[in-house]
């Protein structure tokens, strides 16, 4: 079936409509990159966060770390303190932890005192050195709040549960704010945390989806002009690339799905394949006008042309995009969704609306010579006759690299660790090591003990052998701090002893337990364990980022538990680090899931289309080679495997088989018309070759402007995907011309032999 031509005012109509509707729902698009959207809502990780929150406090934190000689001076602590004051009434803020917000036990004549570790109103009536012992001489603060040699003090800033990116981009702002109106910028010489990492996460998307979107079209635009050599087609071409952008971003912004790093790079893939179906149309306009039909036949007879590949073209590709709903990642689910839908779109738009728009406002002839045809033409069948010619060396030559390089297959990794997508000289790559090396590490990860009913936590033995196994945790090299309500409970025991050191230590009774539980005015304890004392939390600071080292030291801790055997408890894992580490398997399943789910939708669109599964196979080979060098290159330069990598093998896969159907539509063509296989192949590639060879070029040129961006997932998303359809380009125009001259000896050898027998 062929598109009808459509009339260019209702073609125009259409386009101003969408730009005007889907234009204003931008203005309602969710600039959101929470860590919270991407993990799966039905995982258990997920349900427990869930429930713990709703009994306990969030562990998202800003860090703010100041260093001056004189940090302890009253000027000093004073200005922190305000800052403080003022960053605890931001509504996205449930606490402030510094020396002067949180609480310090101390023995009294009644037996212990809970009160504040510096007092910010009696700071004329204590010295600095005081003060800088005081804190230095507390269990707590040393490593958390202060650096043990006395020159650095923290501003841990835990939010709410927060739902967006720009609400934790206002906790930023509002502590830079408080920073500069306090004066203490000159002491401000880290800002670190999960809030820190969400809002430059935030501020790299912004920048790369302003920067990029625009460049990868200018690019493109003047690529195709370049190839085409007329203005009118490019400025068309240009309205195209508009409209479907416009369109795609629009629905995401119609039904409320986020604009995250992952979809970010939606607008620049949609831009580059809506260039590769125009150059398609393009060239083939281009040989109409060569063969020498005017307007309308022109148009006309290059849409019959070009119309059966390029829509099996966008079917295929759209199950590339769509196979990564697989990957049980949110954002890249949604990215699967709305590039599909974007493929799906740039069919209509490029081969109904476009076609209405040439007729109308392309009038005059397109130049004959100096555009980008020339050469393109000339080098695809030189490739092509060298595959041909070298049919079997080419092959051989394939599987021999295939062989050798499956080492550097083996070699990539899922992993995700979201600090290495910023460079060692980011900010907050600075700032991040600045904090753990003078305080704790900043990855969270909460251990929940649950009893078997209430009061379990009362248990003066159980809550021993607890404490035995969180000294065992505690003493990981990668475990820099671990708190729970045992800590609480020895310094009560200590206080109480007129701060005897022999009596650190849990009380050896249930009622001495009790009765310090019953006389504990404090607020820290309620954040450790439930008002039942049937769940508890024990809080660790991990000094590792990546979801593999964070998943080691679960099995570390696992090991542990094992070991201890400590009965009637059940032991969970959860917090930041719990969510983050399990996206490793959620990698690698999903690009397992993702790859089959795109190879088996392409294949047998392949075969519905050749009506041959042979045939299919052979047009499937080329396309999978690029993958597998792709895979191959991330194993030979430690790329890991992470939310923007798994999407390449869709692209990639989705994209290199537009090449194959039209070269190969060409050649079924000119074989039902009976000629042979090498001259079918020759003319096929002589005529197609050109457009599939200039469509690659400008992808490739496209994808490689985003490799130059500092934010690395766009960065490895660009380069992976430029070698991916440099090589399925290459591959293309040797490999499948000599497996096609194979299997037609290796069919004319079994005519022969059956026609022996």
């Amino acid at each position: 079936m062929q598109p009808r031509l459509m009339r260019w005012r209702p073609a125009l109509a259409i386009i101003i409509a969408v730009h005007l509707v889907c234009g204003a729902l931008l203005l309602r698009l969710d600039l959101n990159n929470a860590p919270g959207l991407y993990f799966p809502e039905d995982s258990p990780a997920s349900v427990l966060e869930r429930e713990l929150r709703a009994q306990f406090p969030n562990d998202e934190f800003l860090v703010g770390l100041f260093s001056d000689d004189r940090i302890y001076s009253a000027q000093t602590v004073a200005a922190i303190h305000r800052l403080v004051e003022r960053l605890g009434r931001h509504a996205d803020v449930d606490r402030v932890f510094s020396v002067t917000s949180v609480d310090h036990i101390a023995g009294s004549a009644d037996g212990f005192v809970v009160e504040p570790l510096v007092d910010a109103d009696g700071l004329a009536d204590e010295t600095e050195e005081a003060r800088r012992a005081r804190v230095l001489g507390d269990r707590f603060a040393p490593g958390w709040l202060a650096s043990r040699d006395g020159r650095s003090l923290a501003v841990i800033v835990r939010t709410q549960q927060l739902d967006e990116s720009r609400q934790r981009q206002s906790i930023e702002s509002e502590f830079h704010a408080a920073v500069e109106d306090e004066r203490l910028q000159d002491k401000l010489v880290a800002v670190a945390g999960t809030v820190a990492l969400d809002a430059a996460e935030l501020r790299s998307m912004l920048h790369d989806s302003l920067v990029f979107t625009p460049l990868v079209m200018g690019l493109g635009l003047l690529l195709l002009y370049w190839v085409v050599g007329r203005l009118a087609p490019v400025v068309i071409g240009a309205v195209a690339m508009s409209t479907v952008v416009v369109f795609c971003v629009g629905v995401m912004a119609a039904i409320g799905l986020p604009y995250t790093l992952v979809t970010a790079m939606v607008p620049t893939l949609l831009s580059a394949y809506t260039v590769s179906n125009l150059l398609h149309l393009y060239a083939a306009a281009k040989r109409m006008q060569e063969a020498g039909f005017r307007r309308p036949k022109r148009i006309v007879f290059a849409l019959q042309t070009v119309h059966a590949p390029s829509m099996f073209n966008v079917l295929t590709t759209a199950a590339g995009m769509l196979s990564l709903v697989l990957v049980q990642i949110p954002p890249i689910q949604v990215f699967g969704m709305v590039a599909a839908l974007g493929v799906l779109t740039i069919y209509f738009v490029v081969f109904y609306l476009v076609p209405a728009l040439l007729m109308k406002f392309d009038n005059r002839r397109w130049p004959r010579e100096g555009s980008g045809f020339a050469w393109t033409k000339r080098l695809s069948y030189a490739f092509a006759r060298f595959g041909m010619r070298r049919a079997g060396w080419v092959v051989g030559s394939a599987l021999v690299v295939v062989v050798a390089t499956v080492p550097l297959v083996l070699n990539v990794e899922a992993e995700s660790d979201l600090l290495k997508f910023f460079g060692e000289a980011h900010p907050l790559t600075q700032s991040t090591a600045r904090v753990e090396a003078e305080l704790v590490g900043v990855t969270a990860l909460e251990i929940v003990v649950d009893g078997t009913g209430r009061d379990a936590f009362k248990d003066a033995q159980r809550l021993g052998a607890i404490k035995a196994l969180q000294s065992k945790v505690e003493a990981l090299p990668e475990v820099d701090r671990a708190l729970s309500m045992m800590d609480i409970v020895e310094e009560m025991n200590w206080a109480f002893n007129e701060e005897d050191p022999q009596f650190r230590r849990l009380p050896d009774d249930d009622r001495m337990l009790s009765q310090l539980l019953l006389v504990y005015d404090g607020r820290d304890l309620q954040e450790l364990v439930d008002g039942e004392y049937q769940r508890m939390r024990i809080l660790l600071n991990l000094n590792v980022h990546g979801a593999n080292a964070i998943q080691d030291v679960i099995g570390k801790i696992e090991g542990l538990i094992a070991a201890e055997g400590v009965p009637g408890l059940k032991w969970q894992f959860a917090g930041y680090g719990r969510l983050f580490a399990d996206q490793e398997d959620l990698l690698v399943t999903g690009q397992l899931h993702s790859f089959m789910g795109a190879f088996g939708q392409i294949f047998i669109l392949l075969a519905l289309l050749w009506r041959s599964v042979s045939t299919a196979i052979i047009g499937m080979l080329p396309n999978l080679a690029p993958l597998y060098f792709v895979f191959t290159l991330m194993g030979g330069m430690g790329i890991n495997l992470d939310m923007a990598t798994v999407l390449i093998a869709g692209v990639v896969l989705g994209i290199t088989v537009d090449d194959t159907i039209h070269l190969f539509h060409s050649y079924h063509e000119r074989r039902a018309k009976g000629m042979s296989t090498v001259f079918a192949v020759a003319r096929s590639f002589e005529a197609s070759g050109r457009a599939v060879m200039a469509v690659s070029l400008l992808l490739v040129s496209q994808f490689l402007l985003l490799s130059t961006s500092d934010f690395v997932p766009t960065a490895n998303f660009g380069m992976l995907t430029a070698i991916g359809l440099l090589s399925g380009q290459m591959l293309e125009l040797l490999l499948l011309p000599a497996l096609l001259v194979l299997w037609s000896k290796l069919r004319q050898a079994r005519v022969w032999r059956r026609s022996k027998d």
